[in-house]
């Protein structure tokens, strides 16, 4: 991959980390408050999973110790780099493995899934989550994800 076909090489621009970062809070809200209004135990289950999936397993294990945006150009498009770098001990170029793979897959699956019970009895919830959630994913895959440095990432669509 070249610098000429990897317009992210830099690292990203504002807009663009506030578009990823607010779109996908919104849509962590919007499942967590229509769980919430139902089961406050349901809610902190949630939360743990999110917390988990995305700083316990994404960040720290799996997709940011491979990316090159933090540590070379110090920028997140997930979080303030200063946090991801604080989480993220182990800079790794190694690919990912079946294994991590699909952990990869069951966190950013289950994100998602998870509220849908909720959601689905409160239809202006459902359409606000989905929105966001649409936008959060959409953004990854056709945009960011077609410019990405972790070639071994599942979402990966550069080909690098």
């Amino acid at each position: 991959m070249t610098e000429h076909n990897c317009h992210l090489a830099g690292g990203f621009s504002k807009g663009e980390r506030l578009f990823a970062q607010i779109t996908f809070n919104a849509f962590f809200i919007v499942g967590l408050a229509a769980i919430w209004q139902d089961s406050a135990y349901w809610a902190l289950a949630y939360v743990a999973l999110v917390a988990y999936g995305i700083f316990g397993l994404i960040m720290r294990h799996l997709v940011c110790p491979r990316c090159p945006h933090l540590y070379r150009y110090g920028a997140c498009l997930q979080a303030p780099p200063a946090f991801a770098k604080w989480l993220v001990k182990m800079p790794t170029a190694a690919p990912m493995n079946r294994g991590e793979k699909a952990l990869f897959w069951v966190v950013m699956l289950a994100i998602p899934l998870f509220p849908q019970y909720w959601l689905w009895r409160k239809p202006y919830l459902f359409a606000v989550f989905w929105v966001f959630c649409a936008a959060w994913y959409a953004a990854q895959v056709f945009y960011f994800c077609k410019h990405c440095r972790v070639s071994s990432c599942p979402f990966n669509r550069a080909g690098a």
